[in-house]
């Protein structure tokens, strides 16, 4: 099924993020459904993101912060024993990596290594949770679980807004390859080292991604004006984002969301939680440019491909 080619809307350039009741899509006829869906798709045409409620549980999100903080408070020896061995991305990521001031603990859908050295999936790698903290990993995992659900509805509804069939992303994400990153941003007494920062801006690699953050601000995105906004934190309500892959996927109209997290203005600054869901298409997916009456402007590319050339630094633009 091809989209319908559509006159593109007038870009109103904003200062607030939208807010968007993600209930009556759950649980709507198709009519809510496309009502909720074409909320959506304004809200990345004039923003380029957007807040959902009733989307995740916030009682959820408020024990996961608390597992947060208390695994982030063990001793560094007790953390570095689940540190992410080199080539990997599950485990603990000590502060200080790349000059980024944070820490972070990684992790994503629970696999197993078999006797031949793979995972009986095929895909992945094992999760690194420590031990003796049989609740961290339950709360993680359950978390993970509701993230993977909420995405999958989200999908629905960008595909929705992109008059295809609803299951045209979710038709890419079978392997439930996706990530999971709790960070810390400890608490800076005085200004940071020349080069040093909290997270310089850059967009995420795959389709979409879900932040929760806690009531310390930081987290800026950047709208189609070139201006920063601030994202703060609003209860019961997850910050959705677009990433680089679904940028390609869409062919501009659904581009991805700069977004950074500055130095605090004011020393010594209060440490600061943040937990981001990451959704990317499987390994071996094609991701083509939708067809409409546009000259694509990417060539296809597999997830893999893209994100091997990403963090290798070996990705040059490909945009015609």
């Amino acid at each position: 099924m091809n989209p319908i080619k559509e006159r593109e809307p007038q870009v109103i350039v904003s200062t607030q993020i939208p807010v968007i009741d993600f209930h009556p899509f759950m649980v709507g006829d198709i009519v809510a459904k496309q009502a909720v869906a074409d909320r959506i798709s304004c809200a990345i045409q004039e923003i380029g993101c957007f807040y959902l409620e009733n989307c995740v549980p916030q009682t959820l999100v408020d024990q996961v912060f608390a597992q947060a903080q208390s695994f982030f408070a063990l001793p560094q020896e007790e953390k570095n024993q689940v540190k992410l061995a080199p080539g990997t991305s599950r485990g603990y990521v000590a502060r200080g990596k790349k000059r980024v001031l944070l820490e972070a603990f990684n992790f994503g859908l629970d696999v197993t290594i078999n006797e031949a050295g793979v995972t009986p999936q095929g895909f992945g790698e094992p999760n690194r949770w420590p031990e003796n903290q049989k609740e961290f990993r339950q709360l993680l995992l359950e978390f993970f679980t509701t993230c993977r659900d909420a995405s999958f509805n989200i999908l629905q509804a960008m595909a929705i807004a992109l008059k295809l069939p609803e299951s045209y992303f979710t038709d890419f994400h079978i392997e439930r390859n996706f990530n999971t990153s709790i960070n810390h941003y400890p608490s800076l007494q005085q200004t940071p080292s020349p080069g040093e920062m909290r997270f310089a801006e850059h967009t995420d690699y795959g389709s979409i991604t879900l932040i929760f953050q806690d009531e310390i601000a930081g987290l800026e995105v950047c709208n189609d004006a070139g201006e920063w906004i601030a994202a703060p934190f609003l209860p019961g309500k997850v910050l959705v984002i677009l990433a680089d892959l679904m940028q390609r996927w869409t062919n501009d109209k659904f581009p991805a969301t700069k977004h950074r997290v500055p130095l605090p203005s004011k020393f010594p600054s209060n440490p600061r939680y943040s937990i981001i869901y990451f959704e990317s298409p499987d390994y071996d997916a094609e991701i083509s440019c939708l067809e409409s009456n546009a000259t694509p402007n990417y060539p296809p590319i597999r997830t893999h491909e893209y994100i091997n050339q990403i963090a290798t630094g070996s990705y040059a633009s490909e945009k015609k």
